[in-house]
Formats: C-alpha cells, sequence, structure tokens
C-alpha cells in the first residue's frame, strides 16, 4: 500500500517537473521591425553660420549657383557690405572657387547713433507669399528662426510679395530646401524656402503676386513655407509688412 502511494507521488512530481520544463521555440517569435533612421531636424541650422560669423569671422568659398545675394543671405548681413569687404564692384560677379571674406562684429562698423524705433514702411507694394495660417511666429531672439512658417499642401501656391527680381534659385543653403531668393530694391530681399517646385529662374523679373513655386517638405519636416523679409541684409518680421 505504501509503495503504491509513493509511486503514485512520484508520477504526479513527475508530471509538475515536466510542464515547469516546457521547451519554447523562441525561433517562432516575431522579429521587431528595424526602425527608419530619425530624420534630421535641419530647422535648427538656421543663422548658425550668421552666428559664428559675427563672433568670430570667416573664409566662404563659391560653390556652383551661389551668388552674392545667396552669401549674404546664408551670413545675415547686407551684400552691398560683403561686396566692399571683399572689394566686389557691380554687377557683383563672384567665380566658383572665390574667397569671400566675411568680417566679425570687431570689424564692422557700428552706429554709435541713438537708436530710433523700427519704421514697418516701405515704397513697396506688399501681399502675402500664401494664404494658409501662420504656424511659426517670427522671433529676434531665436536663432534658429529668421521668418515666419506657413502652413499648406504639397502643391499649394506661392506668390512672389511684391515686384523684383529673382537672385537666386536652388537647395545649396543647408536647411533651406528648394530656396528662392527676390530682390526687391536695394533694402529689401524676401526668401521663399522648402519649396517643392521653383517656377522662375535667376534674372527673371517678378510681379507682385505672381505664382514663383509650389508649396513643399524640402528640407522640413513637414510641408511648409518658410518665408522672409531682409531689410539692408538683417531679418524683420514679415507680418509687419504683408497685408
Amino acid at each position: 500500500m505504501i509503495k503504491n502511494n509513493f509511486f503514485v507521488l512520484y508520477l504526479i512530481l513527475l508530471l509538475i517537473i515536466t510542464g515547469c520544463t516546457k521547451i519554447h521555440n523562441h525561433s517562432s517569435k516575431k522579429k521587431f521591425p528595424k526602425k527608419e533612421p530619425r530624420k534630421e531636424r535641419v530647422y535648427f541650422t538656421y543663422g548658425l553660420k550668421s552666428r559664428q560669423a559675427e563672433e568670430s569671422g570667416d573664409i566662404y568659398i563659391v560653390k556652383e549657383g551661389d551668388s552674392l545675394s545667396s552669401i549674404s543671405f546664408l551670413y545675415d548681413v547686407s551684400y552691398k557690405k560683403i561686396a566692399k569687404w571683399n572689394n566686389i564692384d557691380k554687377p557683383y560677379k563672384i567665380s566658383v572657387g572665390d574667397e569671400i571674406v566675411i568680417k566679425s562684429n570687431k570689424f564692422r562698423k557700428k552706429d554709435n547713433s541713438k537708436k530710433e524705433k523700427i519704421k514697418y514702411k516701405s515704397n513697396l507694394s506688399w501681399s502675402r507669399p500664401h494664404n494658409g495660417l501662420v504656424s511659426k511666429k517670427f522671433s529676434y531672439s531665436d536663432i534658429g528662426k529668421k521668418g515666419i512658417d506657413i502652413s499648406g499642401n504639397i502643391g499649394d501656391e506661392i506668390y512672389s510679395a511684391s515686384d523684383g527680381v529673382v537672385v537666386y534659385t536652388g537647395n545649396g543653403i543647408k536647411g533651406y530646401g528648394n530656396l528662392i531668393i527676390i530682390k526687391h530694391n536695394d533694402s529689401f530681399l524676401t526668401a521663399y524656402a522648402h519649396t517643392s517646385k521653383i517656377l522662375v529662374k535667376e534674372n527673371n523679373s517678378v510681379a507682385k503676386g505672381q505664382v514663383i513655386a509650389n508649396l513643399g517638405n524640402t528640407d522640413s519636416i513637414k510641408p511648409i513655407l518658410h518665408f522672409q523679409v531682409r531689410k539692408n541684409g538683417k531679418s524683420v518680421d514679415p507680418e509687419k509688412y504683408i497685408p
């Protein structure tokens, strides 16, 4: 009787051990998909060249497609100043491989006169470059944002904000994607970044309200128009000008 009870207990114990040591086939588990590398936020590269040059100066090597206006845009300084620093006369021609000196604040002429209140007026007639909502406001204190962002859909029409001449088209300035720069007079430039398609060429004359590009997301994380107004080389709030 004792032997029989012992045998029954042995069988129960054996079944418990066998159940606890069940072999699992790990190879049948689904593998996690490889994560795609996160898209670089080049959005925050705006203005870095300008800030570094203000502190210590720079030497810019001219590349294919560059113009004095595009270099001026990159460094947030008037093209006239850059021309003067480098003894470049009108019509401000530059060639691939030229070394362009960008002076630091130490060597830039300072205006010691009393600062006047900013007057947001010009002789130009302005219109909106896109009718979408402004998703990012202008900020003087933000290195990375020297304009406004206007949301929209890929393919939306983008308009010239005023009469002028196209002085740059291309994607050679990091962080701006497909970019257009228009010169309106000796003081004002406008810039249109992240376009999907550029519909004008350099040296083209454009009229206020003329379609110059289609909205896109080149070098941005979503479809936006990044729009800038530059006065004498410096960024100003576009919403103080456009209706």
